[in-house]
């Protein structure tokens, strides 16, 4: 009989037919369907008070809560070796993996929503505040922009900036005053593809060693433009 794995799909098209089952019974088999039909190995499911548990040959997977209200999530291998943990409280959620280990702190709700993961290669920071960075790069910027979302990462080999974002305007315009401005302070175009809709660029510094890269196109929703930018070493 060959092995199979459990995958993200899989446990997630799970989570989906349990949610419209009012048996556990049922559930239970309707989950361990959907998880056999991404293989061709046997997988045995346990649910009981709204934990979650998966067995197949390659290894198991349990969701769990603990007295005080926090979800615990673990993965073993088919020898029983931990690969996977992790459990959140108050915010912060610690990860243990067998390649390193990380740690999520969220803070905020909705649009003012912020997340920091730090592993041992860096920090990560995603935020849908509405705000850039105090130290974003200096570049030119639609007015009136609205930042629908910012990361910014910091590892061994420099910071990488993030922004999606929505404008008031015309991209063709933008697109014109960025690629001026890149051009003014020796950036090398690398490439750049436009079409009736948007535009797609990449540049880089005379050294190679920062890239400038993104899209703007025209935004349905709002009338003006949209863009995506990634600022970070090359």
């Amino acid at each position: 009989m060959k092995r199979t794995s459990v995958s993200v799909a899989a446990i997630a098209a799970a989570l989906v037919a349990v949610a419209g089952c009012s048996s556990d019974d049922i559930a239970e088999s309707i989950a361990e369907r959907a998880i056999e039909a991404n293989g061709d190995g046997d997988v045995d499911i346990d649910l009981d008070d709204g934990e979650f548990s998966v067995e197949t040959e390659d290894g198991s997977f349990q969701m769990t809560t603990d007295e005080d209200g926090n979800v615990v999530i673990q993965a073993q291998d088919a020898e029983g070796n931990d690969v996977f943990s992790s459990q959140t409280e108050d915010g912060v959620t610690q990860i243990q993996t067998e390649d390193g280990d990380a740690t999520i702190t969220q803070s905020g709700d909705g649009d003012e929503s912020e997340m920091v993961i730090e592993t041992e290669d860096g920090t990560a920071t995603f935020s849908q505040s509405g705000d850039l960075p105090e130290d974003f790069p200096e570049i030119p910027l639609p007015d009136d922009l609205t930042v629908v979302m910012s990361q910014q990462s910091d590892t061994g080999d420099g910071q990488t900036n993030v922004v999606v974002g929505t404008a008031p305007g015309d991209w063709e315009s933008y697109l014109d005053e960025l690629t001026a401005f890149l051009d003014d302070n020796g950036y090398v175009q690398q490439s750049l593809t436009t079409t009736q809709e948007g535009a797609f660029f990449m540049y880089t510094d005379a050294g190679e060693t920062m890239s400038i890269s993104g899209g703007v196109g025209t935004d349905p929703s709002s009338g003006g433009m949209s863009i995506n930018l990634v600022i970070g070493p090359n």
